[in-house]
């Protein structure tokens, strides 16, 4: 079978046929490129659900609304008689004119609306506490967890991140502990890997530096070294080992995973990076700012559209 790129899209839609969905699913299981072009792509969809879309500030919309209106202000009226006709070049010059400015409305626009974002932690979990509902619903250290445990974690915002973006699914789990924290350890399956993942949480905030659930250690002390692209505000922090590419953290303010995957391959990156942007998605909350002037919104949105932003 060659690549699949139509059959991919109709597959990940869950449009595909019983018998075309089998071919494309045995054609990932032998194609890193293919299996890899999914993952980005789902990555990619997960991005996109988790993404929230700030709501205009009212005094835009009705700024707008009044453009719009016969006799509103920038407006010439629906009524007015057209312009003659300007002769050919001019014609092109105008339309060019028309289309940069279209274009420039557009950006700006567009960074309106992203100025609107802003990153800031998650708040603390509601009652029960993370730690007492993890006590609640596991038991205590050390006990098998049942699907219906693990949903009720979630519930009570833990993660337990099941990966499917990259092909893998949940397996087993069981609750420990890490550094005295509370724990999730999660055992996930799919083309042909094993990953291990320890989800530590805590009410109080995580402590600095982050301790690794495998080793029990911090990454400082295990030689953990940070990924510049981690650092960022808003974004969670991700360790890398450069003795162990199978083995990484990620880290934020109330939540650290450790991730281990055999074989290493390319299993570890989709795992982390997936993890990463499912982080990333609880820490991004648009907030109002009816105080933030239009300019330095718009500021802030395009420093955001250009990746220098939060």
């Amino acid at each position: 079978m060659r690549h699949p790129k139509r059959r991919l899209q109709e597959f990940l839609d869950n449009e595909a046929s019983p018998a075309r969905a089998a071919a494309v699913q045995a054609h990932l299981s032998r194609c890193a490129a293919c299996r890899a072009e999914a993952a980005r792509e789902r990555r990619l969809r997960s991005r996109l659900k988790s993404a929230q879309i700030p709501v205009p500030e009212p005094g835009l919309r009705e700024q707008l609304e009044r453009s719009a209106m016969p006799g509103g202000a920038g407006s010439r009226g629906y009524t007015e008689l057209p312009a003659p006709k300007a002769p050919n070049r001019r014609r092109r010059g105008l339309r060019f004119a028309a289309g940069a400015a279209a274009a420039v409305g557009l950006v700006l626009s567009t960074a309106y609306l992203l100025g609107g974002w802003s990153q800031q932690a998650m708040p603390a979990a509601s009652t029960p506490t993370l730690a007492a509902a993890w006590s609640e619903v596991t038991g205590g250290e050390g006990h098998q967890l049942t699907a219906g445990q693990i949903e009720a974690l979630r519930t009570h915002g833990w993660t337990c991140p099941e990966l499917r973006a990259v092909g893998m699914s949940l397996v087993a789990a069981h609750s420990g502990r890490v550094g005295g924290q509370p724990a999730v350890v999660m055992t996930l399956e799919g083309n042909g890997s094993t990953v291990t993942v320890y989800e530590t949480r805590s009410d109080s905030g995580g402590r600095e530096p982050a301790v690794d659930g495998i080793s029990g250690h911090t990454v400082t002390e295990e030689g953990f070294v940070l990924r510049d692209e981690g650092s960022r505000p808003g974004r969670p922090k991700v360790w890398l080992h450069p003795q162990r590419p199978h083995h990484a953290v990620v880290s934020s303010e109330r939540v650290t995973y450790s991730v281990a995957a055999a074989p290493e391959d390319k299993t570890l990156e989709d795992a982390v990076t997936e993890i990463s942007l499912i982080e990333s998605s609880r820490l991004v909350r648009h907030q109002p700012d009816t105080a933030q002037d239009l300019w330095d919104r718009i500021q802030h949105g395009l420093s955001v559209m250009t990746g220098a932003g939060s």
